[in-house]
C-alpha cells in the first residue's frame, strides 16, 4: 500500500489535541487532491508507528474523520475515503462608496422573534452547551463570598479594578499596552460602541463603516442620527487603503468603524501591514478609528491576531471589546480603551448609567484570574471550528448551484451569497415561519446592498444546525427566484 504523508505541523495549531492535528492533516490532503475517494488510509498500527503516537490517538483521529463524513470503516479491510471537502469561490464584495447616507430601518422589524425560534442561527451568540456555566457559577459564588459591607454601594464609574487589570492583560496579549486606569467597563460592546461614537462625532457627522459590517454598528449610528459612508471590506485584506483615501478626500469623516480580527460577517483577519497602514492613515488625517474586537480571541489557529490598537501610538484608536457573546452573555460586560478621548468617554459614561453592577464584575474578574478563560477558549475554538466547517460544507452540498460561502479564519458566522435573484429577506421570513432564525444580508449595509445574501451563526453543535440548514435548502429549492 502506498505510504501516505501526514505532516501535521503545517496544518494544525499547536494547542489542538494530537488527534485533531492529525485529522486536519488528512483533511488538507483531501482538499489538495493527494487523497481521493476510494483511497485506503493507513492502518491504526501503521499510523501509530509512523507518528510515534498511541493507538487511542489514531482511533480518535479516524473517528473525527468518520463523523465529518470523509471516511468509512470497512470491516476487516480498513478505512476508506468516501468524500472530499467541497470548495467554492467566496462571496463577492460591495460596490464602491458613493455618498454618505442617513442610517434608517435597522431595527430588524417583522422578521420573527429570535426568542421563539427553535433554532437560532441569526444572533451571533454561542449555545449554552458551549458556555462554561459550571465554572461561572463557581466564580459567582466566590464573588459573593468576597463581598463586604461596601457590596451595596456603587462601583467605581470606570469599573472594578480587579476586572480592569484583567482586561488590560487581555489587551497586552493583543499587542497593545495600557494601564487599567485607561479602561472603562461597559454594559457589553454595545454601550462601548455608543460611547465611542458619541465621544468623537455629533448628529449629522459622517462615519465610515465596513460593507458588509455588523448591523449593531448601523443601529448605533441610526440612534445617534449620524450618516454612514460604506467602505467595501474584502476577505483577508480588509478595507482598501486607496479607496479609503479617495473617500476621505471627498467626504469629511469624523470616524471609521472597523473590525480587523475575525470580521463579522466575513470571519477573516486583516494582515498586520494593512492594520498598520490604516492606523497611520487615520493618525495623519485626524480620523478616529473605532475598533470592534468581539471575536478576535476565537481565531481557529490560536494565534491571537494583533488589534488596530496594537499599532496606535497617537491615541487615535478607540478599542471596544466584550466577552459576552461566548463567555457570559448574562453578565453583559465589555470595555473601552478610548485613547485621546478617554476623559470624554468617562464623562459620557457618568451620564449613561453611572457604573456597572459590582457582583458580576467580581465574578468575571475571578474567572479571568483563575485561568478558566484560557481553558474555555481552548475547547471552544475547536468546537466552533468543527461547527463552522461542517456547516459550510453542508451549505455547499445542499444549497442551489452557484452558492458562495466564506472561509472564516475565526469566529462562528458564515456569510452566504445565494444565486442571483434570490431574495435574502424573503428567505429570512420563510425561515422564521418554520421557527428558524437567520439574518438577511441587507441588514449589513446602510444602503441595503447584499439583497441575495444571508448570514448564518454557527454557535451551536453541528447536529443542531444540520436539520435547520437542510430546511433552508428545501426553502430555496421550492422557492422560484424573483
Amino acid at each position: 500500500m502506498q505510504r501516505v504523508q501526514t505532516q501535521t505541523q503545517a496544518t494544525g495549531p499547536e494547542h489542538y489535541p494530537k488527534y485533531l492535528r492529525l485529522a486536519k492533516s488528512f483533511e488538507r490532503q483531501l482538499r489538495m487532491g493527494t487523497l481521493r475517494v476510494g483511497d485506503r488510509l493507513p492502518s491504526i498500527r501503521q499510523l501509530r508507528e509512523q507518528h510515534s503516537i498511541s493507538a487511542g490517538t489514531v482511533i480518535e483521529c479516524y473517528l473525527w474523520l468518520e463523523r465529518e463524513g470523509y471516511i468509512r470503516a470497512h470491516p476487516k479491510s480498513g478505512f476508506y475515503v468516501t468524500r472530499t471537502p467541497v470548495s467554492c469561490p467566496e462571496p463577492e464584495g460591495a460596490a464602491p462608496p458613493s455618498r454618505p447616507v442617513a442610517v434608517a430601518g435597522t431595527a430588524l422589524q417583522n422578521i420573527g422573534d429570535p426568542a421563539t425560534a427553535s433554532v437560532q442561527l441569526g444572533p451571533a451568540v454561542v449555545s449554552r452547551c458551549l458556555l462554561p456555566l459550571a465554572r461561572l457559577n463557581r466564580s459567582m459564588r466566590l464573588a459573593l463570598s468576597a463581598f463586604d459591607d461596601t457590596a451595596v454601594t456603587y462601583e467605581e464609574p470606570r469599573g472594578n479594578i480587579r476586572l480592569r487589570r484583567q482586561m488590560a492583560r487581555l489587551m497586552f496579549r493583543q499587542g497593545a499596552t495600557c494601564s487599567p486606569d485607561e479602561i472603562v467597563v461597559t454594559s457589553g460592546c454595545t454601550e462601548a460602541l455608543n460611547l465611542a461614537i458619541r465621544a468623537v462625532a455629533k448628529p449629522g457627522d459622517v462615519v465610515g463603516v465596513e460593507s458588509p459590517g455588523c448591523y449593531e454598528n448601523l443601529q448605533a449610528l441610526e440612534a445617534l442620527q449620524m450618516r454612514a459612508l460604506e467602505l467595501p471590506h474584502q476577505p483577508r485584506t480588509g478595507v482598501d487603503l486607496e479607496r479609503l483615501e479617495s473617500a476621505a478626500r471627498k467626504h469629511r469623516m469624523k470616524a471609521i468603524m472597523l473590525t480587523s480580527s475575525c470580521h463579522n460577517p466575513l470571519g477573516s483577519c486583516m494582515p498586520d501591514a494593512s492594520k498598520a497602514a490604516i492606523v497611520g492613515f487615520a493618525a495623519k488625517h485626524g480620523i478616529a478609528l473605532i475598533e470592534s474586537d468581539l471575536f478576535g480571541e476565537l481565531v481557529f489557529d490560536s494565534t491571537r491576531p494583533r488589534t488596530l490598537k496594537a499599532f496606535d501610538t497617537d491615541g487615535i484608536v478607540l478599542q471596544c471589546s466584550s466577552l459576552a457573546h461566548y463567555v457570559a452573555p448574562g453578565f453583559n460586560l465589555g470595555w473601552i480603551q478610548a485613547g485621546r478621548w478617554q476623559s470624554e468617554v468617562e464623562r459620557l459614561k457618568s451620564f449613561t448609567n453611572v457604573a456597572n453592577a459590582r457582583l458580576t464584575q467580581l465574578a468575571l474578574a475571578e474567572f479571568l484570574e483563575s485561568g478558566a478563560f484560557e481553558k474555555h477558549l481552548k475547547k471552544l475554538r475547536v468546537a466552533l471550528w468543527r461547527s463552522v466547517q461542517a456547516t459550510r460544507e453542508e451549505v455547499l452540498r445542499t444549497f442551489p448551484a452557484g452558492t458562495r460561502v466564506t472561509r472564516p479564519e475565526g469566529g462562528y458566522v458564515l456569510w452566504i451569497q445565494l444565486p442571483d435573484r434570490y431574495n435574502g429577506l424573503d428567505i429570512q421570513h420563510q425561515a422564521a415561519a418554520r421557527r428558524i432564525h437567520i439574518l438577511a444580508g441587507e441588514w449589513f449595509s446602510p444602503t441595503r446592498q447584499y439583497r441575495s445574501y444571508i448570514r448564518i451563526s454557527c454557535g451551536h453543535p453541528f447536529e443542531v444546525i444540520q436539520p435547520a440548514v437542510r430546511t433552508l435548502a428545501g426553502i430555496l429549492k421550492d422557492k422560484r427566484p424573483d
